[in-house]
C-alpha cells in the first residue's frame, strides 16, 4: 500500500504542481524529456566527476543520484521560471500536457530509486498498467504539448495591430 501512494504521489506531484502553479505543462513535459536526453547522454560523466570528488565509494548510489538530479533539475527550473504563465481558459487545455508530464515523471523516477523499492512498485498491477502505456504516454504527451503551443501561442491578427505590425 505504501509503494501504491509513492506511485501516485509521483504522478500527481508533478500534475499538480503544473496546474497549481499555471505552468505551461508542454514546457513542463518538454523539460522533463530534457532531462531524459541529459540522464541518457549526460549521466556517466557527471557520474565520474562526482565520484572523484565524494569521499564515498558507493559508486551505485552517487550514480543514482546523479541520474535523478539530471532529470528533475530542468524540470523544476521550467516550473519556477514558467510559474503563472497560463491564463484563462488555457488552464483547462493545460490539463492533458500537466498529466502526460507527471505519468511521464513517473515513468522516468521509478528505474532511478533504490532497487527495493523499484522491487516492490514493479509488483504492482498499476505500475504494469502504466508500464505497457508508455508509448502512449510520451506520443500523447508530445502531440498534446506540441498541439498546446500551437494553439495557445499564435498571435492573431487584432495582436500585431497592437505592437504597429501589418
Amino acid at each position: 500500500m505504501v509503494y501504491l501512494a509513492v506511485l501516485a504521489a509521483l504522478t500527481l506531484v508533478p500534475t499538480l504542481a503544473i496546474l497549481l502553479l499555471r505552468v505551461n505543462g508542454a514546457i513542463a513535459f518538454m523539460g522533463l524529456c530534457l532531462g531524459s536526453v541529459m540522464v541518457t547522454y549526460v549521466s556517466s560523466d557527471v557520474n565520474g566527476i562526482l565520484t572523484s570528488f565524494s569521499a564515498s565509494k558507493n559508486t551505485l548510489t552517487t550514480s543514482q543520484w546523479a541520474q535523478m538530479g539530471l532529470l528533475v533539475i530542468p524540470f523544476l527550473l521550467t516550473i519556477l521560471f514558467t510559474r503563472g504563465n497560463v491564463h484563462g481558459s488555457k488552464r483547462f487545455t493545460n490539463f492533458l500536457p500537466a498529466l502526460a508530464t507527471g505519468l511521464l515523471f513517473t515513468l522516468l523516477t521509478v528505474p532511478l530509486l533504490a532497487a527495493n523499492v523499484q522491487r516492490h512498485i514493479h509488483k504492482l498491477s498499476v505500475w504494469h498498467q502504466l508500464d505497457s502505456l508508455q508509448t502512449a504516454v510520451i506520443l500523447g504527451g508530445a502531440v498534446f504539448s506540441l498541439a498546446f503551443l500551437l494553439l495557445t501561442h499564435r498571435k492573431s491578427h487584432g495582436d500585431e495591430a497592437k505592437h504597429g505590425k501589418h
